[in-house]
């Protein structure tokens, strides 16, 4: 095991404190399964965009050349289209 001192400000302290409870007060514990779900939703995100990889290519050319072309639709016009 690595041991290591870190230096968090308080509100990351308090939300480590507060998922250390559930671990029956171990914050090594907790902060270990934090950066392993991290671990764990990074390759899930990057699986997803590779399975998508086409589809989200042509949705970012298409805005880019809508935002090249002059052609977007403003918040307004959005909203109105969808009675928000």
């Amino acid at each position: 095991m690595i041991r290591r001192q870190i230096d968090l400000d308080e509100e990351s302290d308090r939300i480590l404190s507060g998922i250390a409870q559930n671990y029956h007060g171990d914050l090594g514990g907790a902060l270990a399964d934090l950066l392993q779900a991290h671990q764990s939703v990074e390759a899930f995100a990057e699986e997803c965009e590779e399975a998508h990889r086409d589809s989200l290519l042509a949705q970012k050319e298409r805005g880019e050349r809508g935002f090249r072309e002059g052609r977007f639709t403003s918040w307004d016009e959005v909203k109105r289209r969808n009675n928000l």
